[in-house]
């Protein structure tokens, strides 16, 4: 669309000055005509060129006027929110989270509006800050905070991507916080952050170090950039010498291209076929050195990837003396990364884990973070006929021209039904990708142990074909391979469809 608009616009602008050079010129030459002929030359020229010179200004006022209303104004006002922000978060005020939007006016008209729902929240706080303040007071009043801008669960994505974030509090209020949105129709911005301190200056450290990055972000900063931000503003005012490690990223979904900086956190996990941590410079924290320097690097993300984001306190939750630790994290990732669904069970999984080895008690924030690549595209499907309906719109788009598509369509159609009618499940998740020719689909199921590749291979014979019998008799001849197992309590069933050469 943008291309489309700059193709039209750029003739247009080349014609109007065409035109008014045209008119100047004529004008011109008609004046030096003129001038040894008529004493009045140059009202006589003016006469002839003004009607069509004043039209054409007029236009071209317009224009300029229309362009500065929608483009130049807006950049201009969001310039000025982020500005006021900043301002803003140095007096303890905050600014929240910027949801997706294409529209440069849009996202400065929501800046503005919800920046002034949390400054009444903020000035409460203050208030309950003083000294006269009791120590419960003050952490009630860091837990609102906390909920309010840095929220404890967090997801968006969709079949393309996921990205998902959990964090669990400690008793006293720390203030880890994940943070994230997409940006537009392509990339998505999220970040990840362990504030060294509790209780109420921490969140309000926190909070202040978001509306930074989600400002500067939004303004079009890279992630390096908006890290150099953020240190800046923190550094004001910083009397109790807070810092926080971050980690923040730019992610393109298009791509599978990861640009991110990082400010002295722990470094992610790389998921795949193997797990590895993301090889990256270490940093420096943020809001203490005047000189720290902060550097962009990237990583491309290959379909069947995925990345892991945490705070320290879940390697060190403990429980009798011993730590969860990276290896018990490696193997939790493991396993959700093996047959993830979606980001939140990847997420879900390894605080889970660290939450029952701590046995629930906590003495720091855990937080995690995950973001997944799936190899082609999936869908979470109610158990109902339904929604068979979207699950054959899902393989229409996906297959568009392949020859095996209604072969396929009414195998997946036999092994929906089965499971709306045999399993009890609440939710079907379907999954579907390629692996050179062959085509790869997964039903993953949450209800009862059911495999039906057993099941209808002791009743094949109870039923004929006529009596509508056929079952898994037909995906079993469409199909080239199919297997049940199951997986964290869920029943996965998985279809290889056979290899067509040429195609």
């Amino acid at each position: 669309m943008k291309n489309k608009r700059r193709s039209f616009f750029l003739p247009l602008f080349l014609s109007f000055l065409f035109l008014v050079a045209a008119v100047i010129v004529f004008g011109a030459i008609r004046f030096f005509l003129l001038r040894d002929q008529d004493e009045n030359a140059l009202v006589r020229v003016l006469w002839e060129t003004l009607p069509a010179l004043i039209p054409l200004l007029l236009l071209g006022g317009g224009w300029l006027a229309y362009l500065f209303f929608r483009m130049v104004k807006p950049v201009g006002k969001m310039r000025d929110t982020a500005s006021r922000i900043a301002s803003r978060v140095s007096e303890k005020k905050v600014a929240p989270a910027v949801p997706a939007s294409g529209c440069l006016a849009e996202l400065s008209e929501t800046l503005s509006r919800e920046e002034e729902k949390l400054v009444g929240l903020i000035k409460e706080v203050a208030e309950t800050s003083d000294a006269s303040a009791t120590e419960r007071e003050k952490l009630i009043a860091a837990e609102k905070l906390s909920e309010s801008v840095f929220p404890a669960r967090l997801t968006f994505g969709g079949l393309t991507y996921s990205v998902s974030a959990k964090v669990l509090r400690a008793a006293d209020a720390g203030a880890d916080f994940c943070d994230g949105f997409p940006l537009d129709k392509r990339h998505a911005y999220f970040a990840i952050g362990d504030v060294w301190g509790k209780g109420l200056p921490a969140s309000l450290f926190a909070a202040k170090l978001l509306s930074v990055l989600r400002a500067e972000i939004a303004g079009g900063k890279s992630p390096a950039e908006a890290l150099g931000a953020a240190n800046t503003v923190l550094r004001e005012g910083n009397g109790e010498a807070l810092a926080a490690t971050v980690f923040c990223a730019v992610f393109d979904f298009d791509s599978g291209e990861c640009r991110y900086a990082n400010a002295g956190h722990v470094p992610p996990v790389i998921a795949g076929e193997a797990l590895g941590f993301l090889r990256m410079r270490a940093g420096t924290p943020v809001g203490l050195y005047p000189d720290a320097v902060y550097t962009d690097e990237q990583f491309t993300l290959r379909h069947g990837q995925g990345m892991f984001f945490y705070t320290d306190g879940v390697t060190n939750a403990g429980g009798d003396g011993e730590s969860f630790g990276y290896d018990r994290m490696f193997t939790v990732l493991k396993e959700y990364y093996g047959n993830a669904l979606s980001a939140e069970s990847v997420a879900e999984g390894v605080l889970n884990a660290a939450e029952e080895f701590c046995k629930g008690k906590r003495s720091d924030d855990l937080a995690a973070l995950a973001l997944f690549f799936p190899a082609g595209v999936q869908r979470l499907l109610r158990p109902v006929k339904e929604d068979l309906e979207s699950m054959q719109e899902l393989l229409d788009g996906w297959l568009q021209d392949d020859p095996r598509k209604r072969n396929i369509q009414l195998a997946c159609e036999e092994i929906f039904m089965n499971i709306v009618d045999h399993a009890g499940a609440k939710a079907i998740q379907i999954s579907c990708e390629k692996e050179e020719s062959s085509l790869i689909i997964r039903f993953t199921d949450d209800g009862e142990p059911f495999n039906p590749l057993q099941a209808n291979e002791e009743k094949r014979e109870l039923y004929s074909y006529a009596e509508g019998g056929m079952g898994m008799t037909i995906i079993r001849r469409i199909a080239g391979e199919i297997f049940y197992r199951t997986k964290q309590n869920l029943n996965v069933l998985t279809v290889r469809f056979p290899i067509i050469r040429g195609i």
